[in-house]
């Protein structure tokens, strides 16, 4: 499987996952407005899985935050998912930052 295809699957995967807690809520206008969001932030979702360390992180973050929700431990689950958005857009943030780079660096050649 090439690498695109490898980042597009575990995208698909997080995007899933993501749904499916909103979903289980049972609140339509979440689930309605988490689509919405979802819709706008899937290209740049797809870079937080460039990295072989953040996919692991990734799949490891989502187990205990399953793990806390299936226990029905609402406020570490929330906490977990907190974290784990949190790391997800600072990933997204550096590997953005660095491609800027690279970019700039490129132009000046």
């Amino acid at each position: 499987m090439s690498a695109r295809r490898a980042r597009d699957r575990h995208a698909r995967f997080d995007e899933a996952f993501h749904t499916t807690l909103v979903e289980a809520a049972g609140n339509r206008e979440m689930s309605r407005v988490h689509a919405e969001v979802t819709e706008r932030i899937r290209i740049i979702r797809r870079l937080d899985f460039t990295k072989p360390p953040r996919i692991d992180a990734t799949y490891q973050e989502h187990a205990k935050i399953l793990r806390a929700v299936v226990q029905r431990r609402a406020d570490p689950a929330e906490l977990l998912l907190r974290a784990h958005i949190e790391a997800s857009k600072a990933e997204v943030r550096k590997i953005t930052l660095h491609m800027m780079q690279e970019a700039r660096e490129r132009a000046l050649e």
